[in-house]
């Protein structure tokens, strides 16, 4: 609205009625002042993907260089964690005579989750193309504990065959890092772990068991029980044994990215071991070519136990949702077999 001022009178001076009537449309028409408020933060990625790519390629220089026991101590300036004690462990069982247990670890790019924090610890994640080989895409960590450390791989597992991920904050907006504790999910992080572990351990009888559907992991336990059993069998029908599977969760924190939905894609850490125990007398030998090569000479009795280093990657849905949480992927390593 546009206010002229009233004309003045020769004498100078305006008349009440006027000043008054002025007084009213000043009163009611004139604009609210802006009220000064804070910029509002920009959302934007704190690594940038050309210093990622850079990252991937120095972490890539370092594994396809370490071979064999002195490759193990090699392998510290580019890996930490989890994924340092997986690719020993495979070291170990390749140096044993399994080299086809190495995984291949390319860290080609389909897509990449990139931090938002501005403090440190930083994480970063790796989703890579469907490989050549038949094998499936990798999902991996990165993580950069300090300002003045390098980024190291943190830890890596090969996606379940089928699996559909979560979608994620465009590369250079960056995604959240979600705490252990973050109550804004259907369960924290940290529980959604622990739940699992009790779902791998006693399978259907666990009571989390109806918060996770089915998954690869879960079959490919129980079908390493079946076969193993089954092998017992043929040798003497009449013959009984028990397979049994335990899992823990490490010290290693969980580490988890937030999703595009307000979910978060969680990395864990676990140690895992199964013991096959057959009717006394009985003289148990391993099948697999990586436990084969962990057994070595060792004297076969009725009891056989594999020992293995695990990671999973789980989504867990946002608070509310009906939806389960479920497997994306895991990887799991033998570093030890032994007959009691």
């Amino acid at each position: 609205m546009n206010l002229r001022r009233p004309p003045l009178l020769r004498s100078g001076l305006v008349p009440l009625a006027a000043l008054a009537a002025t007084s009213l449309l000043l009163t009611g028409c004139t604009p609210e002042l802006p009220v000064p408020v804070a910029d509002a933060p920009v959302v934007a990625a704190v690594v940038t993907e050309a210093q990622e790519r850079k990252i991937l390629e120095q972490v890539t220089a370092v594994v396809d260089g370490a071979k064999g026991d002195k490759g193990s101590k090699a392998l510290e300036e580019r890996l930490t964690g989890p994924a340092l004690e997986l690719r020993r462990a495979e070291l170990r069982v390749a140096a044993a005579g399994d080299g086809k247990s190495l995984s291949a670890l390319p860290l080609d790019v389909r897509q990449l989750i990139l931090p938002s924090e501005q403090g440190w610890p930083r994480s970063s994640f790796l989703i890579t193309p469907d490989p050549a080989n038949g094998t499936t895409p990798m999902l991996a960590a990165f993580e950069q504990p300090a300002p003045r450390d390098q980024y190291k791989m943190w830890g890596f597992v090969y996606l379940a065959p089928g699996v559909t991920m979560p979608q994620f904050a465009p590369a250079d907006l960056g995604s959240a890092a979600v705490p252990a504790d973050d109550t804004s999910l259907k369960v924290s992080p940290q529980e959604a772990v622990t739940q699992y572990v009790s779902v791998l351990n006693v399978d259907e009888q666990s009571k989390y068991a109806e918060n996770f559907g089915d998954d690869e992991l879960r079959q490919t336990l129980r079908e390493t029980g079946e076969n193993q059993l089954a092998a017992i069998k043929k040798e003497d029908k009449e013959a009984k044994g028990t397979f049994e599977v335990g899992y823990e969760v490490t010290k290693d924190p969980v580490k988890a990215v937030r999703t595009a939905d307000g979910g978060a894609a969680v990395l864990a850490a676990l140690i895992s071991q199964e013991t096959l125990k057959a009717e006394k007398g009985w003289q148990l030998l391993p099948s697999a070519p990586s436990a084969k090569a962990l057994w070595g000479d060792a004297k076969p009795t009725a009891v056989m136990t594999v020992g293995y280093r695990d990671i999973v990657a789980l989504y867990v849905p946002p608070a509310g949702s009906p939806d389960q949480i479920s497997l994306l992927g895991f990887h799991r390593v033998p570093y030890t077999v032994s007959n009691k």
